[in-house]
């Protein structure tokens, strides 16, 4: 999270100017004294730079996008110029070496093009092509006029300096450096950007400029010889570094100081001076052209001759650009007005027409400009005496704003007009809009009002408009009656006042009301109300949040009552209970009645007589199919579902009696069971558990003889994307004798499990390759109504 500033900005504007003036005044004390004056200056400057530094720093930590690129670069540029003011610093206080040239000096130079690239980053708006053009003309102008002058007055003479070849390069750069500088400066002050930037880059461009000024004087300065360590001519650098500080500040703090309209309503800037600035860089390249002679030894002449007409030549350039813009400026004006869907217009006091432009005429429908000029304006006027009050009140106020009036067309239809005006001698100029669709917008917003207070107030729901602090808006009759106080008695007073509400369901209401206060999407919610009479009535509440600007500023409260619904519900409820207490009953009891066949079907086996195997076995087999149907009665009284059971279970169920049945040691039979969570109806269970039952008894009984192991799998899948189910009953016992054929059975069991197959619209396959293996394709029943 972004901290706000530890200081405001006119705190720091205050610090600043102490800072400034104090360095200023304390070079005047030690200006006779060399050696103080040179160590105050080469150690205050860091310290100042330093806290300059922090300052940008924390613009670009405040920024985002290409603003915290620009102040990042800036604030590089001036840590590279203050860590040549510390080479500078050690060179002249510790070693006593004169810093200039040294390697202080390379990080003095990296100052301009780091600053320069920070200018270059800062977020500016585009212009259109002949505004691009001028500029870059102008820029050209003021460039070359400039680049002349350091040529001038500062290269040309480091050229000619007879000293170390070495520090005149140095020099010269330096110049070249400022030139950048001074590029960059044209750049921003020839850009548009977006009003609240205007502020910082004002202090910025006054830093430029300053410590541009400051570089001159030092160039000319240390040409002749005369520049002091320390002295007057610090105080500009140190004035340049804290105005980017400054801006830096300004641009990262929250406070809100518009410098700009400010700098524009001083003298120069409301003046038209700037638009003729490139002529007068222009006058002064011919005036320097002139007296060249009287300033500098044996000039190239013919060079800047060149330069000069180059200058002149931009200079036209410029001017037929200036007039072509002009130009299409006024078309562009020209078409705003006649393409304006508002009318404006200029009439003299007598009614004439003076000005009209092409909405106008279409207002009135009249068939051109001229047509419209050829009347009075008070033709167009449906009660002509409203002019006269409209005349009056210009000559009392001056100006007339948004009067409203009736007015006729060409074709004497009636127009409603939204009128401006202002009077200037005898002259009214204003415009004039057609306000006639609003009316009738108004009107026909009206007629909704009514249309929609009489639903609201039809709606048989209790509806209520709570405002964001839950005072009630607005209540229908419904509310009303439910309540037992009038509209108007509801109106103004907190829901929660209204005693409809216990305790518990207050607290419930008031989360629901915040939460749909906060935008949160709630579906309808039931709990009771008191009502009138003091009983209790079930509601079920539904909150429609009303938004304006954007944000929720009242909840519509629709409540239902679900009284009589409830009470049905629960009757059905009830109703339904009882059922389904009744059909577990009836499964229970249908499995006892089984468990009571498979009992008697185990007393009649021993009864038997040892030589009576084969009864013994049938009555076995039917004890087994009988246990199998009980086991599923069994399955759905214990289920919630009284019409599906879970298979797998189910199986491991049956498998587990069949080797108990059938006294078969787990350690010679293996049963594997490969069941998917599969869920079966009734209509699909009993007959599908009688085949498995078959099968695995058919399984026990033969596949492995004499003591034989083996391994018994059973398999049920589901088809994807098919409603068909796949059973798998497989043995790798000894297999069917060969003389088996599924087409022609005469085994009870197989037939039965043929039978069984067919019922549940299945077919049936037989692998004879391994063992034995029947795979079922089946379909899971649908329920058939019993009659």
């Amino acid at each position: 999270m972004k901290k706000d500033p530890l200081i405001s900005f006119k705190l720091a504007v205050f610090l600043a100017v102490i800072i400034a003036l104090s360095f200023a005044v304390i070079s005047l004390i030690l200006q006779n004294d060399p050696n103080s004056r040179m160590v105050f200056g080469d150690l205050a400057s860091p310290i100042i730079e330093l806290v300059v530094i922090i300052s940008l720093s924390y613009a670009a930590y405040r920024s985002q996008g290409r603003m915290r690129v620009a102040w990042l670069m800036i604030a590089l540029a001036v840590m590279s110029y203050a860590l040549g003011d510390v080479i500078w610093a050690v060179l002249e206080l510790v070693y006593n070496q004169n810093p200039f040239p040294s390697v202080a000096d390379l990080f003095y130079l990296l100052f301009y093009p780091l600053f320069a690239l920070g200018i270059y980053f800062i977020s500016r708006d585009r212009f259109s092509y002949l505004e691009e053009l001028k500029i870059i003309l102008e820029m050209g102008i003021v460039i070359l006029t400039v680049g002349l002058i350091f040529w001038l007055f500062l290269i040309e003479p480091n050229l000619s300096n007879e000293e170390a070849f070495f520090p005149s390069i140095i020099s010269i750069t330096y110049i070249v450096g400022d030139f950048v500088l001074f590029f960059a400066l044209l750049r921003l002050l020839y850009s548009r950007f977006k009003e609240e930037y205007y502020g910082p880059l004002i202090l910025l461009g006054l830093g430029m400029t300053i410590t541009i000024i400051s570089d001159c004087i030092y160039s000319y300065q240390n040409l002749q010889g005369t520049y002091i360590s320390g002295g007057l001519l610090d105080a500009g650098w140190i004035i340049g570094l804290l105005l980017f500080g400054l801006s830096a500040f300004l641009h990262a703090s929250d406070e809100k100081y518009d410098i700009y309209p400010y700098f524009k309503s001083l003298p120069l800037a409301r003046s038209k001076v700037t638009s003729y600035l490139p002529l007068i860089w222009a006058l002064i390249a011919f005036i320097l052209l002139i007296n060249v002679d009287q300033m500098v030894r044996e000039p190239d002449i013919n060079l800047m001759e060149i330069i000069v007409g180059i200058i002149i030549f931009m200079v036209l350039i410029r001017q037929l650009i200036t007039e072509k813009a002009l130009s299409e400026s006024e078309k562009n004006y020209r078409e705003l007005v006649d393409n304006s869907l508002v009318g404006i217009y200029k009439t003299h006091l007598n009614g004439d027409i003076i000005f009209a432009n092409e909405s106008l005429a279409r207002i009135f429908k009249s068939e051109s400009v001229e047509e419209l000029k050829s009347h009075k304006i008070v033709d167009f006027y449906k009660n002509p005496s409203e002019r006269k009050k409209i005349i009056q009140r210009l000559k009392n106020e001056g100006k007339l704003y948004q009067y409203e009036l009736e007015m006729v067309s060409a074709t004497g239809e009636t127009v409603n007009m939204l009128l401006s005006a202002n009077l200037t001698g005898n002259t009214i100029s204003g415009m004039l809009m057609d306000i006639t669709q609003r009316k009738y917008t108004e009107k026909a917003l009206q007629d909704n009002e009514e249309k929609y207070r009489t639903l609201f107030e039809a709606n048989p729901n209790h509806t209520i408009l709570v405002s964001s602090d839950g005072v009630i808006l607005d209540a229908n009759s419904s509310a009303a009656r439910f309540s037992g106080l009038s509209t108007g008695e509801l109106i103004g007073r907190n829901f929660s006042d209204l005693g409809i509400f216990s305790e518990d369901n207050l607290n419930f209401a008031r989360d629901k009301f915040s939460r749909a206060l906060k935008g949160e999407t709630l579906k309808p919610f039931q709990y009771r109300l008191i009502n009138k009479n003091g009983e209790y009535n079930w509601i079920e509440t539904q909150l429609v949040p009303i938004k304006k600007d954007g944000m929720i500023n009242s909840i519509l409260i629709i409540d239902t009552d679900i009284t009589d619904r409830r009470n049905a519900t629960d009757k059905l409820k009830s109703s339904l209970n009882e059922k389904k207490i009744l059909i577990k009953e009836i499964h229970h009891r249908v499995k006892n009645n089984m468990q009571i066949i498979t009992s008697l079907l185990n007393l009649q086996i021993q009864h038997l007589d040892e030589e009576e195997i084969v009864a013994a076995t049938v009555l076995k087999e039917s004890q087994n199919r009988v246990r199998s149907m009980a086991m599923i009665h069994e399955k759905l009284y214990l289920s919630k579902d009284f019409t599906h059971i879970r298979f797998e279970d189910y199986i491991k169920r049956l498998l587990s009696d069949l080797l108990y049945s059938y006294e078969i040691n787990p350690d010679l039979v293996k049963l594997v069971v490969d069941v998917e969570d599969v869920d079966l109806n009734m209509e699909t269970a009993v007959p599908c558990g009688l085949i498995i039952s078959e099968l695995i008894s058919n399984s026990l009984k033969y596949a492995f003889p004499q003591g034989r192991k083996g391994e018994i799998k059973v398999s049920l899948k589901h088809v994807p994307e098919d409603p068909k189910f796949v059973l798998t009953v497989a043995d790798n016992g000894v297999g069917l004798p060969p003389n088996i054929d599924l087409k022609n059975i005469t085994t009870l069991g197989l037939e039965l499990v043929y039978n069984l197959t067919r019922q549940i619209d299945g077919e049936i396959e037989l692998d004879r390759s391994q063992g034995t293996k029947f795979r079922i394709n089946f379909n899971e029943l649908k329920y058939k109504k019993r009659i």
